[in-house]
């Protein structure tokens, strides 16, 4: 008898352990469940991203998939760090135009591009891959040290890429 009475007793406790007291007034309002933080809630922050890199012969771009962490660090100067296969630094950037533009401010860098198929590699990763992470996006502007004189022949400096250029 005293084992049937502690078998009952152990299995009221496992039970009792498995359940969890909820309210109607806390945990079922829509939207006030932070149980479901792994579960795709607003908590998690990391996603799966589509960039564009240079094929092997730097003649066309192909994608590739990266983790983002919002919570770690904004998306535009992420994408640069991915995608820029040269040594240009990446001053600071701008959303004008009601986020519609986005402006890249390069530093002195910009003379490691050599060549028209460099720069347009360079353009053409950079641009796909904002354009296909921020759906508002129309247009890709990129200066020089806060300029828009043209420094390059091969690459537009101040005159904006637009995304039915790349076909997007």
């Amino acid at each position: 008898m005293k084992k049937l009475l502690m078998v009952v007793l152990f299995a009221l406790v496992l039970a009792a352990c498995g359940t969890k007291e909820t309210s109607d007034d806390v945990n079922n309002v829509p939207g006030n469940n932070t149980d479901d933080v792994t579960q795709g809630s607003p908590e998690v922050k990391e996603e799966k991203i589509t960039l564009y890199k240079s094929d092997d012969n730097a003649e066309n771009t192909v994608p590739f998939d990266e983790n983002f962490d919002s919570s770690e660090e904004e998306l535009v100067p992420f994408i640069f760090s991915k995608v820029n296969e040269h040594d240009v630094e990446l001053l600071d950037y701008t959303m004008e135009n009601e986020d519609k533009t986005l402006v890249l401010n390069l530093g002195d860098d910009i003379y490691t591009i050599q060549g028209s198929a460099g720069a347009n590699m360079f353009v053409e990763t950079l641009a796909r891959s904002y354009f296909e992470n921020l759906p508002e996006l129309q247009e890709v502007t990129f200066l020089y040290k806060g300029s828009d004189e043209p420094v390059l022949d091969h690459m537009n400096i101040g005159l904006p890429y637009k995304r039915e250029d790349f076909d997007m």
